[in-house]
């Protein structure tokens, strides 16, 4: 008797589970598609549950579909910001609620690093990656804090320390060659960037003077984390083609450049670029076919994790480039050259991760600021 009951019960749950777990596919019409890399005008936008099923014109709508008007807006692949120190998990919060999915830590104590990774998988924060503690020598950039971390000496080879750091969970390994202190020499800086590459990790070097990038150029560097500002810093396009093809990237972060001038005594500012060369340099190694990633070294100088991203953008307007490249340099210019498995450009059967913005930065980058819907895994973000 109890099987007879019993079994047709088990029937209507399964029924009821099955109506509940279906979804219907959303449609945003009429809109302008940023895929990461080429923009498409007035399209269909289709997704279903966490991925993107097509994007074109003249796609025929199920009936039932959720229709969502874009006409006037622009959709965006998720935005990275490639250069911050996450202070707290409610800074990843934030971000997301911005736009801006994913941020990367370019120097933080371990411990702060892996508390905030438990993070990665939470719908309401951005993802986090970090390089954990940055590979510098005593009294070397990095130790002026006052907090404890590990440094390169005779008791802690290059090598040992990214070791360490790829075990604690780095996702990548810093480097911080800061003219004005103390810095890692040349054998140091071999065996830790070689060390880094066989452990599969890219190595991203702080600097601000030119000189030292190329000393990390000629040691197979990956990436610099500041555009070259301090004086004297000029490259030419020798330099700037040696750059290019050892694959090098640039981070340049404007926002703190142009805060540190800001914030600069007079003694200071002779030896520094004024903040109209950093612009040119930048263009130049723009113009040159250099990669550039966008990211502003918040929370330096009190900076945010939000629309601090978006003023990176109009300095790097100013610097010369195009809207499409900045937007670029936000996104599939990260996804690519940090190899993240996590982002991808939009497409068919990629994982539905966008913001729809009012108003189109393709053509207006001021549009950045305006009023977005985000998505992550096709699902709304709701600002908390």
């Amino acid at each position: 008797m109890k099987v007879t009951i019993l079994f047709p019960l088990w029937i209507a749950m399964m029924g009821c589970f099955a109506s509940c777990v279906q979804s219907q596919e959303t449609i945003i019409t009429n809109v302008d598609v940023f895929d990461g890399n080429t923009l498409s005008e007035n399209v269909d936008f289709v997704f279903k549950d966490s991925l993107i099923i097509k994007i074109g014109k003249n796609i025929k709508r199920k009936q039932g579909a959720n229709i969502i008007d874009g006409q006037g807006c622009t959709i965006l692949p998720a935005l990275i910001n490639a250069h911050v120190h996450v202070a707290k998990a409610e800074n990843l919060k934030e971000a997301l609620n911005t736009g801006i999915f994913a941020m990367m830590d370019m120097f933080t104590v371990d411990r702060r690093a892996n508390y905030l990774r438990s993070y990665r998988d939470s719908f309401s924060y951005a993802y986090y990656y970090s390089s954990n503690v940055g590979a510098t020598v005593p009294g070397g950039h990095g130790t002026q804090f006052g907090v404890p971390i590990p440094t390169i000496s005779d008791s802690t080879t290059a090598s040992d320390f990214v070791k360490e750091r790829v075990a604690l969970g780095a996702d990548y390994i810093k480097i911080t060659q800061e003219n004005t202190m103390a810095k890692l020499n040349e054998a140091q800086l071999h065996e830790l960037i070689n060390e880094a590459h066989q452990q599969g990790k890219i190595v991203i070097a702080h600097i601000s003077k030119l000189e030292d990038g190329l000393l990390l150029a000629q040691q197979n560097v990956n990436g610099f984390a500041h555009i070259w500002y301090r004086i004297p810093s000029s490259a030419s396009e020798e330099i700037l083609s040696q750059i290019k093809n050892k694959g090098i990237f640039i981070i340049p972060t404007l926002s703190v450049i142009e805060k540190l001038f800001e914030f600069s005594d007079s003694s200071e500012l002779k030896n520094m670029l004024t903040m109209e060369q950093v612009l040119q340099e930048l263009n130049k190694a723009y113009k040159s076919g250099i990669p550039i990633l966008s990211g502003t070294d918040a929370r330096n100088f009190g900076m945010n994790y939000t629309t601090q991203l978006f003023d990176e953008f109009m300095l790097l307007s100013k610097a010369g480039m195009s809207n499409i490249d900045i937007l670029k340099s936000s996104t599939s210019n990260i996804y690519e050259n940090f190899k993240l498995k996590e982002f991808s450009n939009l497409d068919e059967n990629k994982i539905a991760n966008f913001i729809l913005v009012k108003g189109k930065p393709h053509i207006n980058m001021a549009d950045i600021y305006n009023e977005k819907r985000i998505w992550k895994y096709g699902k709304v973000v709701i600002p908390s």
